[in-house]
């Protein structure tokens, strides 16, 4: 599907917008998107919660010190939005591009032993990247992104990345996506360019095929990998959505050391993990791949109720109330509309449960319930058990 369809449906859908005083690169969600998105936040940060990630807040906004820190500002400063400092550059403050820095600064803060590693920060925030390339929503100024920064132990690598790829292909398959693997290594020809010895990206290399091997999960190599270290890319129709980035280099950047078992100072090693590539992102291709007909989890409006007049209004809220006490998320169109002309805007919509209560409803007690494939008459019981269970 084309950019300007995906607009035209995720504007149809009133999933997104955008206006010209605003400026291109900046889409407005609007409230269908914005549930979209929360959703898949809370299921994404609720698993990683349960998995041992810990939640933490940094400022959208830093001095370039930190990026000056790290050894990429003057590489990627032309796509940084930076408010200048004339006399000192790394005085200069930046929109930040990425994350993973700041988790760096909080592992910082404490003397770390090899007895509380693995440490797994995760975090779901906007940045900014001066894109030129503006497509829609897919790649655009802002963005929200969900990801983690997990320091460990040598020894723990290829453990560490197998909980974290079950996880991953959790999350994935419950968005409905179909995904390849790819492990991304250094080209033999270019070996003096990366950065890390040979054994530490062998080592990496290994374990990497080691889990990917161990989950039964089939993969393609590639010597594409970046010159700070070798990664897992998990692709959608040949789109980046999720990668693990090792990076040998931003742990002696930021001086990120613990105490080994023999109580020597050691790196550890550090994965930055994108567990998607952005929600913008991942709402056009999720435009695109259901045609607003998303599954009933992600529906922004599970069930609505259209009452055929106002002296049904009691029963509607009766209705209602018992939907939202299930989570089920519900509205109510009392609109002024013809009962048609509401069933063709809440079909337009791809609400999933079109609910419609008439006089033989009313003293029946049941409701007539019109989906996508169906059209029936039911006791409401019926319609909790079956929006809950998909």
């Amino acid at each position: 599907m084309q950019v300007a369809n995906i607009n035209k449906l995720g504007k149809e859908l009133e999933i997104y917008t955008y206006a010209d005083y605003i400026g291109k690169g900046f889409p407005i969600i609007l409230p269908n998107g914005t549930k979209i998105i929360n959703l898949i936040r809370n299921y994404i940060e609720n698993e990683e919660e349960k998995n041992g990630y810990e939640k933490v807040m940094t400022p959208n906004v830093s001095k370039a010190e930190i990026y000056v820190k790290e050894d990429r500002f003057e590489s990627q400063k032309d796509d940084m939005f930076i408010i200048k400092d004339d006399e000192e550059e790394k005085n200069s403050i930046v929109l930040r591009p990425y994350t993973y820095p700041f988790h760096c600064a909080i592992y910082k803060i404490n003397q770390r032993s090899y007895k509380s590693l693995p440490i797994k920060l995760t975090e779901t925030s906007s940045v900014f990247k001066d894109e030129r390339d503006i497509k829609g929503i897919r790649k655009t100024r802002q963005m929200t992104v969900s990801d983690a920064s997990i320091f460990l132990a040598k020894e723990e690598l290829e453990n560490e990345l197998v909980q974290a790829l079950k996880l991953q292909i959790n999350i994935l398959s419950k968005i409905g996506l179909p995904v390849k693997f790819c492990v991304n290594t250094w080209d033999d020809l270019k070996k003096e360019e990366y950065i890390g010895t040979i054994d530490e990206w062998e080592y990496a290399t290994k374990e990497m095929k080691d889990a990917l091997d161990k989950l039964n999960i089939q993969y393609e190599e590639k010597n594409e990998a970046k010159m700070f270290g070798p990664s897992i890319d998990i692709t959608y129709e040949n789109e980046e959505l999720s990668n693990f980035q090792i990076d040998f280099e931003i742990v002696h950047r930021f001086d990120l050391t613990y105490a080994n078992k023999d109580n020597e100072e050691a790196y550890p090693i550090y994965i930055h993990k994108t567990t998607i590539s952005s929600y913008e992102n991942l709402l056009s291709i999720l435009i695109e791949k259901y045609k607003g007909e998303f599954p009933i989890w992600l529906a922004p409006t599970q069930v609505i109720i259209i009452p055929n007049g106002e002296e049904y209004g009691d029963y509607a809220d009766e209705i209602e109330n018992k939907l939202l006490e299930n989570n089920i998320r519900t509205k109510i169109d009392l609109s002024n509309n013809s009962i048609q002309s509401r069933e063709q805007k809440a079909e337009s919509l791809k609400i999933p449960y079109i609910v419609t209560i008439d006089k033989k409803e009313f003293n029946n007690k049941n409701i007539k319930v019109k989906t996508n494939k169906t059209e029936k008459c039911i006791q409401l019981e019926e319609l909790i058990k079956e929006v809950i269970s998909c």
